[in-house]
C-alpha cells in the first residue's frame, strides 16, 4: 500500500507545470507605453499600408480598453489597407519549453474585414483570424482539425492558444469556449516572434474596420528539465522503498 501511495506521489509531482511568462504587454500600460504610434515601444514593430492602412496606436478612453490603454488598428475602404503589429522574441522551444501559450483580448464592434495573428515560423497550426466571411474566430484558421466559434461583439473576448510539444498538440479557447481540442501539431520547429494584422481583404468600396487589442502575452512550461529531476527523484524514492 505505501509503495502504491508513493507511486502516486510521484505521478502527481510529475504532472506539476512550472509556468514561466516569456513576455507580457502588462495591458499596454504606462509607464512602459505612451500613446500614440506603437512602433519601437518595448519592442514591438507596427505599420499601415494600402493608403488607408493606418499604424497602430496605443489608445486610451473613450475608446475600450481594459485598463489604462490599448492597441487600436485601423484600416479604410481600400482593398488591400492593412494594420499590423509584431513582437520578435527570444525562441522558446530552442530553450527547451515544451508548452507554448499566447494569450490576448481582442475588442471588436463590426466584423467588417478579417483580423489575423501568425507566428513567423513555418508549420501547422501556425495562423488564425476572425473571418468576416463566416463571422467567426478560427483561433487556428484552416489547419488540419481546426475549429470556429462565432466572433463576440461589443465587448472584449479573450483568445488563447495552446502548443504543447509534449503531446504534439494544440487547443484554443475564445470568450471562455474551447473551440480546438488536441488538433495535432506538424512541421514546427521554432518560434520566434508573433504578428497581429488587420486587413482589408474585400472589394475596394466596402467598409472600413477598427480593432482594439489589450493584455499580451505568452506564457511557457514546464520548465525545461523540471520533468527529469521529478522522474529521477521519484526513482530514487521508490528504490529506497
Amino acid at each position: 500500500m505505501r509503495t502504491l501511495t508513493t507511486i502516486a506521489a510521484v505521478l502527481g509531482l510529475a504532472s506539476i507545470a512550472s509556468a514561466d511568462i516569456w513576455y507580457t504587454s502588462n495591458g499596454f500600460e504606462p509607464t512602459t507605453f505612451t500613446t500614440g504610434p506603437l512602433n519601437g515601444q518595448d519592442g514591438w514593430g507596427a505599420g499601415g499600408g494600402g493608403g488607408g492602412g493606418v499604424q497602430p496606436l496605443v489608445v486610451t478612453a473613450p475608446d475600450p480598453v481594459l485598463g489604462m490603454q490599448a492597441v487600436r488598428l485601423q484600416v479604410g475602404t481600400t482593398q488591400g489597407d492593412l494594420s499590423e503589429m509584431h513582437r520578435d522574441i527570444a525562441d522558446p522551444l530552442a530553450a527547451g519549453w515544451q508548452i507554448v501559450t499566447v494569450s490576448f483580448d481582442i475588442y471588436r464592434n463590426v466584423q467588417a474585414q478579417n483580423l489575423w495573428w501568425w507566428w513567423y515560423d513555418a508549420g501547422e497550426p501556425t495562423y488564425g483570424l476572425q473571418w468576416d466571411l463566416s463571422q467567426a474566430t478560427h483561433p487556428f484558421g484552416w489547419s488540419t482539425g481546426a475549429g470556429q466559434t462565432p466572433t463576440v461583439f461589443g465587448q472584449y473576448a479573450n483568445l488563447t492558444m495552446e502548443w504543447n510539444f509534449q503531446t504534439s498538440t494544440a487547443s484554443s479557447w475564445y470568450n471562455g469556449v474551447l473551440v480546438d481540442n488536441n488538433i495535432p501539431i506538424s512541421g514546427i520547429t521554432s518560434f520566434t516572434g508573433w504578428q497581429i494584422q488587420l486587413g482589408h481583404d474585400s472589394d475596394t468600396g466596402t467598409p472600413g474596420d477598427l480593432v482594439f487589442i489589450d493584455n499580451f502575452a505568452i506564457t511557457v512550461s514546464p520548465e525545461p528539465g523540471t520533468l527529469t529531476l521529478l522522474a529521477l527523484g521519484g526513482l530514487a524514492l521508490l528504490r529506497r522503498r
